[in-house]
């Protein structure tokens, strides 16, 4: 079957359906970690507990994950414009909701959890969408650009959501979310309004792996994904183990270098096989996370955390690529990737709740790192091993 060239607007990475698809994450992602990072501290405002509080977000992230696997059906069948639409709906829904005042526990949970759907169908259709909106030579790049634009706005709202709950009142910081939701509509116009297939997209990633869904694969790329985005939403909603530190300075420091890191490894993909940039992101997180968990406030604490979000970027780079591989579509891969990433953060809230109240916020990190270091051996011996006819794949070509 012959197949179009693509189209010059193709031909560079920056294409207008790309940069709406980032606009979109941009504000969605931001919005989505200003309620993230300040949902355990406005719950304890309230005066829940912190077991209690990590409870909702939890709950909330149950909600993220429960609808991605609709979130293909709903861009079959209403089409990208439409979905994403949908998508951005329910999160300023959420919003809304939790401004219900008089009711302050009906409206956390509520709007947690209505957010949290429009977030869980936002994240799978704009991590499928980009191969399409991009040549097949583009990916890479494109790929990087996509996951500077999430990590940034991760960056972004994480650490300003919680310098803006101590500024402003509760009511207010709802307004202002919800206000960014808005600023992402004009997106929309550039989206396409009915669901395309882009056969360069789909040659890009299909024929290297013949759309097979590998399973075992598949689970050993996920297993350290889980534990590194579990570590990373600790970080975002706890903070650091450290005493006495502002969180705020710490976690911008990661997220600054988690950004280099994811658009560096996603560049480096076109040269590198994605098992070995996985393997390196593994070691660099496992390292920052230990000094992390160790090392008091200070410069050499956030140098610590630099590392650790270099790490962490380069893990969320590879291991994306790496799932679009062994699930054998965007579709599946971009579910499966997301899926993870969303139960990572959510185990996080349990993790956090339980983990700081009874053990301590050093010990959670270093068993953290404990459970890293065992599944990153296991990814490392099954992608290695001379059994493995995928053992160190070389690069698809582009």
């Amino acid at each position: 079957m012959t197949t179009s060239a693509p189209s010059p607007k193709m031909q560079r990475t920056l294409t207008p359906a790309l940069l709406a698809v980032m606009c979109i994450a941009l504000f969605g992602f931001g919005t989505f970690f200003l309620n993230y990072s300040t949902l355990v501290s406005i719950g304890t405002n309230m005066g829940l507990t912190a077991v209690a509080a990590g409870t909702i977000l939890t709950i909330m992230m149950v909600a993220v994950v429960a609808v991605q696997p609709l979130a293909p059906v709903l861009n079959n069948h209403f089409g990208p414009r439409m979905t994403f639409f949908a998508a951005l709906s329910l999160q300023a829904a959420g919003n809304l909701l939790s401004l219900l005042t008089h009711f302050p526990l009906f409206a956390l949970v509520s709007g947690s959890v209505v957010g949290g759907l429009g977030f869980g169908i936002l994240v799978v259709i704009g991590t499928a969408a980009v191969p399409s909106t991009v040549a097949p030579e583009r990916l890479g790049k494109a790929l990087g650009y996509f996951g500077v634009t999430t990590s940034g706005a991760t960056a972004i709202g994480a650490p300003a959501g919680l310098w803006l709950i101590n500024i402003m009142p509760a009511i207010g910081f709802r307004w202002l979310a919800f206000g960014f939701i808005l600023l992402a509509l004009p997106a929309l116009l550039a989206i396409p309004q009915q669901h395309q297939t882009s056969n360069t997209a789909s040659r890009d990633v299909e024929q290297p792996v013949d759309g097979r869904m590998r399973w075992g694969g598949l689970i050993t790329v996920l297993l350290p994904v889980s534990i590194v985005l579990t570590t990373f939403g600790l970080l975002l909603a706890f903070g650091p183990a450290a005493h006495s530190v502002s969180p705020a300075l710490y976690i911008v420091s990661m997220q600054i270098f988690a950004i280099i890191g994811r658009f560096l490894a996603s560049s480096s993909l076109d040269r590198r096989a994605p098992v070995s940039v996985m393997s390196a992101g593994i070691v660099v997180t496992l390292i920052g996370l230990i000094f992390t968990a160790l090392l008091p406030a200070g410069t050499a604490l956030i140098i610590a955390m630099m590392v650790l979000g270099f790490g962490i970027g380069a893990v969320q780079a590879s291991s994306l690529l790496l799932c679009f591989e062994q699930s054998g579509s965007t579709n599946r891969g971009s579910v499966a990737w997301n899926m993870t990433f969303d139960i990572g953060l959510g185990v996080a809230g349990l993790v956090g709740g339980f983990g700081f109240t009874y053990w301590g916020p050093a010990i959670t990190y270093i068993v953290c790192a404990i459970a890293l270091t065992m599944v990153g051996l296991f990814f490392v011996l099954y992608f290695l091993s001379p059994k493995n006819p995928q053992a160190e794949q070389a690069p698809a070509k582009r």
